[in-house]
């Protein structure tokens, strides 16, 4: 793990806020890897554009929830949203091959030892306490939040965010949470700032835990 990574939030088809980000931090792509936490598609103004970058860049990316939705969308007309019937049209016969690739992408990605002090697991949203992610439903891997200790399932509003309860040593760096902002915890760090919202898009270099933003340019979608 002797490279650079540099880990990207929640991007939801924010281009020129991505385009930002990577020269504020300096990506070099011949000689640093580059990960997504995942939902670069949907709400912003051009998804196309950044699956196209992510791609082009050779970029590591773990499913969120709206890549999910997408191809539920592709495949059965559900979720239909104006969103993804715009980037289903602008993909036209290109459509095949990104439903490929984005069929091809895990769910989480873990590298490192869980004794490595440098070991981290990317996912969209989090991890069930106590349920290693080979054993966790793809739905809480893309959706969780809150967790409710007492009934053992996600929670509500009223309930803990769930990286409260994680006790490993291994980094965990998720997003899908913009209302819950940038979170920098010893093993959990949350990369959604709500760009797509008007927030910022951000950015974690690792190891050394630098962290970037980038402004929104505009308030692409009602914040929610």
């Amino acid at each position: 793990m002797s490279k650079r990574t540099l880990f990207v939030g929640d991007v939801h088809g924010c281009h020129t806020e991505l385009k930002g980000l990577l020269e504020m931090a300096n990506f070099k792509p011949d000689s640093e890897r580059l990960f997504f936490v995942g939902d670069l598609i949907n709400r912003g103004p051009k998804p196309l554009e950044v699956l196209k970058l992510a791609y082009r860049l050779r970029a590591s990316y773990v499913l969120g929830n709206h890549e999910r939705s997408f191809l539920k969308h592709l495949k059965k007309g559900s979720q239909s949203s104006d969103s993804f019937s715009k980037l289903k049209e602008e993909m036209g016969d290109q459509i095949p091959f990104w439903e490929e690739w984005l069929q091809s992408l895990p769910l989480f990605i873990s590298e490192g030892e869980e004794t490595e002090p440098d070991s981290f697991l990317v996912v969209h949203a989090g991890l069930a306490p106590g349920i290693s992610p080979q054993d966790t439903d793809p739905h809480i891997l893309t959706n969780l939040r809150t967790w409710d200790p007492v009934d053992q399932r996600p929670g509500d509003e009223n309930h803990p965010a769930w990286y409260t309860f994680y006790q490993k040593s291994r980094t965990i760096i998720f997003g899908h949470w913009a209302a819950g902002g940038v979170v920098m915890r010893p093993n959990a760090i949350g990369l959604d700032s709500g760009c797509v919202y008007g927030g910022s898009l951000t950015g974690l270099s690792w190891p050394d835990r630098s962290l970037y933003q980038f402004p929104a340019q505009s308030i692409y979608h009602p914040p929610q």
